[in-house]
């Protein structure tokens, strides 16, 4: 199982990013990535540069405009499954596989 490690920002609640997280999770397990998520809040942490380091991309939970040198792929497929969620996955597995 490929390691994949990712950056979910944006201004949701604690307990949100907890169901979001899990979710995640287990939707990208099913495709053989072991994820390793960390959240950020949007509202208490606009600079996101200290966590590209460590992380191979950020997943935008909801109409931010985030400037990253990492790949930033379009979240709001997993906040609304009706949103593209195929192509959200789509472009995480891609850089999985570049990575």
């Amino acid at each position: 199982m490929k390691e994949l490690k990712i950056l979910m920002a944006g201004g949701l609640a604690k307990d949100k990013f907890e169901k979001k997280i899990k979710e995640l999770e287990e939707i990208l397990k099913k495709e053989d990535v072991s994820p390793v998520i960390t959240a950020v809040n949007t509202y208490e942490q606009k600079d996101l540069s200290s966590f590209e380091e460590d992380n191979d991309l950020v997943l935008a939970m909801g109409t931010l405009n985030i400037d990253s040198k990492l790949p930033v792929i379009n979240g709001m497929g997993l906040m609304y499954g009706w949103m593209d969620r195929g192509k959200m996955i789509e472009e995480i597995l891609n850089v999985s596989i570049k990575k």
